[in-house]
């Protein structure tokens, strides 16, 4: 009977490791497919296609991140998709509002801003992962932080700037972020 108990038991814990690197290995390839997936949203010729999926993908990929958090494959492509939905979409239809609704306008320039906002965490989330400490060299010594990195992080240093740059060009009137420009 003891020998019986003792196999059950390590066929249970079998079943639970294996169940648990099968997870894994679905989350890391849905993470893959949803990081290489940026390039059919920029070439579909259908934007409004784009726009009305694109949330989806954007939460799917928080998700994945929840479970992966050091992703840097996934961390770069939410960084992009969440600057180029913010900029595509959200910004862009502030620009749209502000002669019919002003108040709606406004009220979309703060979603942008939040959006640009989440992109470039993502990416600076991303930067700390090749770079402890990066993100407090960007604010002391903006000028020499970026000196370490190679060609290899060309993208999500890119990706950096634009949903910083963001950020900031609808935030001038936030000390905080006009102080971020020299980063």
């Amino acid at each position: 009977m003891k020998d019986h108990i003792q196999v059950l038991a390590l066929v249970v814990v079998s079943t639970l490791v294996a169940g648990c690197s099968l997870r894994t290995m679905a989350i890391n390839t849905v993470a893959d497919s949803l990081a290489a997936a940026g390039d059919v949203y920029a070439s579909d010729e259908d934007p409004e296609l784009v726009r009305q999926a694109l949330p989806f993908a954007l939460k799917t990929m928080e998700s994945l991140l929840a479970e992966q958090p050091e992703n840097r494959k996934l961390l770069l492509a939410a960084c992009r998709g969440f600057a180029q939905y913010s900029y595509a979409f959200v910004d862009t239809n502030a620009d749209r509002l502000e002669s019919v609704d002003y108040r709606a306008s406004l009220a979309e320039r703060e979603r942008a801003l939040k959006l640009y906002l989440r992109a470039r965490d993502y990416c600076l989330r991303s930067l700390e992962l090749e770079s402890p400490g990066i993100g407090r060299q960007l604010e002391i010594a903006p000028e020499t932080a970026l000196a370490g990195f190679g060609v290899d992080e060309v993208p999500v240093l890119f990706w950096t700037g634009a949903a910083w740059g963001g950020a900031i060009s609808l935030g001038k009137d936030r000390a905080e972020l006009v102080a971020d420009v020299p980063a």
